[in-house]
């Protein structure tokens, strides 16, 4: 008799950035290997931005790379350093069955 394994499914993640004022809004992480904005729809709607992925239950850490300039999520308190000296900002997504 064979085990199934659970299936780990992906979860739509959907961030809105509401107080960023900027002309272009990226975002890279652990889920998308730090290439800016791959595999990620944008929109941007009365100035409210949202970028909306996939990922897999699980801790990741990002950055923003707003106007040209990399930075931590100023509307997210959840950081960590990183090894560059700079911060991270963490994304947390949970498991849904």
């Amino acid at each position: 008799m064979k085990e199934q394994a659970e299936q780990v499914r992906r979860q739509m993640v959907v961030l809105t950035f509401d107080d960023i004022d900027c002309q272009r809004l990226q975002i890279a992480g652990d889920f998308n290997d730090w290439i800016p904005d791959r595999d990620i729809e944008t929109r941007n709607i009365n100035g409210h931005w949202q970028k909306v992925f996939t990922a897999e239950p699980g801790v990741y850490e990002y950055r923003l790379l707003i106007d040209g300039k990399w930075q931590a999520d100023p509307t997210n308190p959840a950081e960590i350093p990183n090894e560059l000296g700079g911060i991270n900002s963490l994304l947390q997504v949970p498991v849904h069955h």
